[in-house]
């Protein structure tokens, strides 16, 4: 279920001329929901990266409290060396 709520509001004329001209949308009504679409967009994704950035340091810190039983470079060497 869609809810509207209605709402007057005093917009800036030269700011929805500037929007307007990266708009489809040539209502008012229609590029403060396209603005208001693109915000929740922005910050879902923003919160999506927080999420994963905030994985990827468990993960690392995780795998720097593992001792490493070969140093990387002895890996690579041992590969190299052996083709």
């Amino acid at each position: 279920m869609v809810m509207y709520m209605r709402t007057n509001i005093e917009l800036d004329d030269e700011l929805m001329a500037q929007a307007a001209r990266f708009s489809a949308s040539r209502s008012k009504r229609g590029l403060v929901h396209e603005a208001l679409a693109l915000y929740v967009a922005v910050k879902s994704e923003e919160q999506r990266r927080a999420t994963y950035r905030e994985r990827l340091e468990s993960v690392r810190a995780s795998l720097s409290r593992r001792q490493r039983r070969t140093d990387a470079r002895d890996l690579v060497r041992s590969d190299r060396d052996s083709r």
